[in-house]
């Protein structure tokens, strides 16, 4: 990138975060689709994997174009989500394993709880997600870069109805693990009668 306008050095780093945590949720999706029980929740996690390899696809092309190479750099966030981002490729078989695992845990630690957990990281994702997408579009715009800008709000609303079902589906989960691992009797507002 010896070469490559300032401008588009700039863009070319924040599209390169954007493409690690993409390359990074492909991974944690596919995992997290091999342990979810409800059908309706796996079927979106399936679909927004599908999404999360064309938003990374895309975002490559468009790093190339301004001159870069897509790299799965740091990218921050909690948990060391930016170490994990850069081994992207290595962790992929690691992950499909554990999910197989995850799937004999989940039977014995609580499935609702497990799925709960699981969609409460996937909303922060997306949160940071939208984040850096609200970035790219800002900067692009800024420098007058009308393609990436365009292609940063094309996925960021890919990001927000994610995260609309996600916001959707929080409570409904959280139900499902008070009916499944809490005592009727220790429920406000019912008279358990034996």
């Amino acid at each position: 990138m010896a070469d490559t306008p300032t401008r588009d050095a700039k863009l070319v780093q924040f599209l390169n975060e954007a493409y690690a945590k993409e390359k990074q949720l492909e991974t944690s999706l596919e995992a997290h689709a091999g342990v979810t029980t409800q059908e309706d929740y796996a079927k979106r996690l399936k679909d927004h994997l599908k999404e999360t390899k064309s938003h990374a696809t895309q975002l490559s092309r468009r790093i190339k174009q301004l001159g870069g190479t897509p790299a799965t750099v740091s990218v921050p966030g909690p948990d060391g989500v930016g170490r994990f981002a850069q081994n992207v490729v290595e962790k992929v078989e690691e992950v499909k394993a554990a999910a197989q695992d995850s799937m004999r845990t989940v039977r014995r630690d609580g499935e609702q709880e497990t799925m709960l957990r699981n969609a409460r990281a996937e909303f922060a994702d997306e949160a940071q997600e939208i984040a850096t997408y609200t970035v790219i579009d800002s900067l692009a715009t800024a420098v007058g870069d009308k393609t990436t800008a365009k292609l940063a709000r094309d996925i960021r609303r890919d990001e927000e109805r994610m995260q609309k079902f996600l916001s959707d589906l929080l409570p409904e989960l959280s139900a499902k693990v008070a009916h499944d691992e809490i005592p009727i009797s220790e429920i406000e507002g019912t008279t358990a009668k034996r």
